[in-house]
C-alpha cells in the first residue's frame, strides 16, 4: 500500500468516526433547541459560542493546525444554528405588510394551519428565508392590472432564496364600516389608491370624500378605530371580521378578473416540478438577447414570462426574468442552460416547482 493510500485510508476512518460523532452531537443540539423553545430563548447565544469555538480550539496542540480547526469549529457553529432555526421556524410563514393585507390573506390561504409573521418591507421577508427565521416566506409578484411588483424582482436576484411555488389570489374589493353604519352615512372613503381605482364605477356619482391611505388593511384599521359612521374604507372581507366592521357593499371592485399572483419563497431549490423561473444577464451588444431567445426555442421550450428590468449601478443594460416550462434538473434543461451559460453574461437559477397553470 502506498503512502497516498494509507492517508486516505486513515482519513476514511476519521471521517467515519466524526460522521458518528456529528450525530451524536446534533442529538445534543436537538435537546438544547428544545429547551430554548420551552424558555422562549433565542437561537444565537453570542457569550456561549464564542467560549465553545476558543475552548476546543485550545484542544489542538499542532499551531499550524488552530486557525483551520477555529474556522471549523465557526463553521460548525453555524451548522448548529441553522438546525435550531429549522426546527424551530419550521411551521413560521413570513409576509410583508399588517394583518388583513393581501399578503396575509395569500399566506392565510396557502398554509392555513401554520403561524404567521409580518414584516416591514420585503426585503425583509427575503432576509428572514435566507436566515431560516421562516419556513416560507409570501410575497406579491405581479398583478393582472398593475403588472409586476419590480421591488420583489430585484430581490429575487439579490438573495440566495428560490421560488418554491405560485398562487394566484382573486382581489376583491368590499365598502367596509363601523357596526350599525349605512351607505347612506359614509361621506370619507379611505384605501390604497389602486383599491379606488379599482372600484371607481362603484364610486361615481356617491360623492364620498376619496382618501388615499397606505393600504386597505391599515386603512380598514383606522376606520373601526375611528368609531365614526361618516367613515368607510376599501379592503378584502377578511379585514371585517379582523377588525369588528360591516360589510357595506361586496365586490365593488370594477372587473372580477383583477388577480394578484403570489409567489412562495423557500431557502432551498426543488428538485420536482414543470415550471421553472431563470433570470440571464447578456451582452451589452445588438442580438445578445435573441441569441438567448432562439436557444429556448431551439429546445423547444414554451416561455411563459419575459420580464426586462434595469440594472440600477448598470445604467441602460437590464437583466431578464424568465419562466419556461419543464424541470431544470432534468437532461434538456441542462443543456439549455449549458448553452444560455455561454451566450450570456450570467444565469441564475430563481426556482422550481409545481403550477396548474391559469385559464
Amino acid at each position: 500500500m502506498s503512502k497516498l493510500e494509507e492517508a486516505r485510508l486513515t482519513i476514511n476512518e476519521v471521517d467515519e468516526a466524526m460522521a458518528q460523532l456529528f450525530e451524536k452531537r446534533m442529538q445534543a443540539v436537538e435537546e438544547v433547541v428544545k429547551y430554548k423553545k420551552e424558555h422562549h430563548l433565542p437561537v444565537l447565544d453570542e457569550k456561549r459560542e464564542a467560549f465553545v469555538i476558543e475552548h476546543n480550539t485550545n484542544y489542538i496542540q499542532e499551531q499550524k493546525y488552530k486557525a483551520s480547526y477555529h474556522e471549523f469549529m465557526k463553521q460548525l457553529m453555524g451548522v448548529s444554528r441553522a438546525y435550531q432555526k429549522s426546527v424551530l421556524y419550521h411551521d413560521v410563514i413570513g409576509f410583508q405588510g399588517v394583518e388583513g393585507a393581501f399578503s396575509h390573506i395569500a399566506a392565510n390561504r396557502i398554509f392555513p394551519d401554520l403561524k404567521k409573521k409580518r414584516y416591514a418591507t420585503f426585503e425583509e421577508v427575503f432576509k428572514a428565508v435566507v436566515n431560516q427565521e421562516i419556513a416560507y416566506g409570501i410575497v406579491p409578484f405581479e398583478n393582472s392590472y398593475t403588472g409586476e411588483v419590480g421591488e420583489v424582482l430585484d430581490l429575487l436576484m439579490q438573495y440566495p432564496v428560490y421560488v418554491q411555488g405560485d398562487y394566484d389570489l382573486r382581489i376583491s374589493q368590499n365598502l367596509l364600516g363601523i357596526k350599525g353604519s349605512c351607505l347612506e352615512d359614509i361621506k370619507q372613503v379611505y384605501s390604497k389608491d389602486q383599491a379606488i381605482h379599482q372600484s371607481k364605477q362603484f364610486l361615481q356619482g356617491r360623492g364620498y370624500e376619496l382618501i388615499p391611505y397606505p393600504n386597505t388593511a391599515l386603512a380598514a384599521e383606522y376606520v373601526a378605530r375611528m368609531q365614526d359612521k361618516s367613515k368607510a374604507a376599501i379592503a378584502a372581507k377578511e379585514n371585517a371580521e379582523l377588525y369588528g366592521l360591516d360589510i357595506l357593499a361586496e365586490n365593488i371592485n370594477t372587473s372580477d378578473q383583477n388577480t394578484t399572483r403570489f409567489l412562495i419563497l423557500g431557502k432551498a431549490l426543488c428538485t420536482k416540478g414543470n415550471r421553472s423561473s431563470l433570470a440571464i444577464i447578456v451582452p451589452h451588444k445588438a442580438g445578445a438577447l435573441v441569441a438567448a431567445m432562439n436557444l429556448i426555442a431551439k429546445y423547444g421550450f414554451n416561455m411563459q414570462s419575459i420580464i426586462s428590468r434595469s440594472i440600477k449601478e448598470r445604467p441602460w443594460e437590464y437583466y431578464f426574468y424568465i419562466e419556461i416550462d419543464g424541470n431544470i434538473h432534468e437532461a434538456q434543461e441542462k443543456k439549455l442552460l449549458a448553452e444560455l451559460n455561454e451566450v450570456c453574461e450570467q444565469v441564475k437559477i430563481l426556482g422550481l416547482y409545481e403550477t396548474k397553470g391559469r385559464d
